[in-house]
């Protein structure tokens, strides 16, 4: 074989490799995607995540001064 040859099917089997490890990705994903948390977690609080290591910050109300 020739070295267009070589190169052409060096291209081929790279493109069809690519696209094979990217559906597969997606499948993966799909996948655990689905997959329900086993156990409570323990940030959220009524459905709303909460900070862990964050405290928030209220600022002072103004003085109703009219």
């Amino acid at each position: 074989m020739d070295l267009i040859s070589i190169l052409a099917t060096v291209i081929l089997v790279t493109t069809i490799a690519t696209t094979v490890v990217g559906v597969g990705a997606y499948a993966a994903f799909k996948l655990r995607d689905k997959r329900k948390p086993v156990k409570k977690d323990p940030t959220v609080v009524e459905g709303v995540h909460e900070a862990v290591f964050l405290k928030r910050y209220n600022p002072p109300a103004p003085d109703d001064q009219a």
